[in-house]
């Protein structure tokens, strides 16, 4: 469900506390009802998906290096996501936590890595095959290598995709600061590490060609961009859920969408409440 906001907000709307359904992190928005078993049958397989990719990618780099890549940043943070959504779908299946406005920190705990992981994703593969993907080195470069660069590069997107599809996770906007503040922080990591005389593998003073610090302003320039996108694709997901609840909702009625209370004759909160 997607929450814009005309009246103010609390600290609690601004972090992942408290939402008025907890079934909407363990049910699919593709069903009726509130059956988590569903979305977690969908957990189950991308999860196994993701970690397959980010042990191939840690197999494949086996040094230190690999911790410094934005690209297996966000394979750990997708892999996160998913590992616990599924805690949130399994324990749903074992006993049904109310709902009563302040979230189980497990649960909390997978909204915030939903919130970072799909955009940071998102912008990865952006950056890569935009900035980064050079159709020369790839005639140097055997094809096991290849399908892993697709893998840490597209796929690894599109199962954060899958979740966003078929998860009734509500998206706010006040939680873009949530993905931009990771990305910041990757930024500020980039020049700490070339400050501090990191280099990339192959002993370049820089994790990548475009965020070298020995050319400041071209790379502040870079980051400031990067930042831009990573808000606009955040506002893209927000429209892709709110279309998601929109379209669902019409075929099966869902309970992340507002409905009229038989016994009140009362409309539950609407947009105008949405925060």
């Amino acid at each position: 469900m997607v929450k814009c906001s005309r009246k103010s907000v609390s600290l609690s709307d601004l972090w992942v506390s408290s939402h008025e359904r907890v079934s909407d992190f363990y049910a699919s928005a593709w069903q009726s009802g509130d059956s988590p078993v569903a979305l977690l049958c969908v957990r189950a397989v991308t999860l196994a998906a993701a970690l397959a990719i980010l042990g191939w990618s840690v197999y494949e780099g086996r040094n230190l290096y690999w911790l410094v890549y934005l690209t297996n940043w966000g394979l750990v943070l997708v892999s996160a996501m998913l590992l616990s959504g599924l805690v949130v779908s399994i324990v749903a299946m074992c006993k049904r936590p109310p709902d009563v406005g302040e979230l189980p920190w497990y649960v909390s705990m997978y909204w915030f890595f939903y919130n970072v992981a799909v955009s940071m994703a998102l912008v990865i593969t952006a950056l890569y095959w935009i900035l980064l993907y050079n159709p020369e080195m790839y005639k140097e470069m055997d094809a096991r290598m290849f399908w892993l660069d697709v893998m840490t590069h597209g796929v690894n997107s599109c199962l954060a995709m899958v979740e966003v599809l078929a998860a009734r996770t509500p998206v706010r906007l006040f939680h873009v600061y949530q993905p931009l503040g990771c990305g910041l922080w990757y930024a500020i990591f980039t020049l700490i590490y070339y400050a501090a005389g990191g280099t990339d593998g192959n002993g370049f003073p820089f994790i990548y060609e475009v965020l070298d610090w020995r050319q400041g302003k071209r790379t502040s320039g870079v980051v400031a961009a990067a930042a831009g996108g990573l808000i606009i694709v955040y506002f893209l997901v927000c429209g892709l859920a709110f279309c998601r609840d929109k379209f669902t909702a019409f075929l099966f009625r869902t309970t992340s969408v507002t409905f009229t209370d038989a016994s009140t004759d009362a409309p539950f909160p609407g947009p105008d409440n949405w925060v």
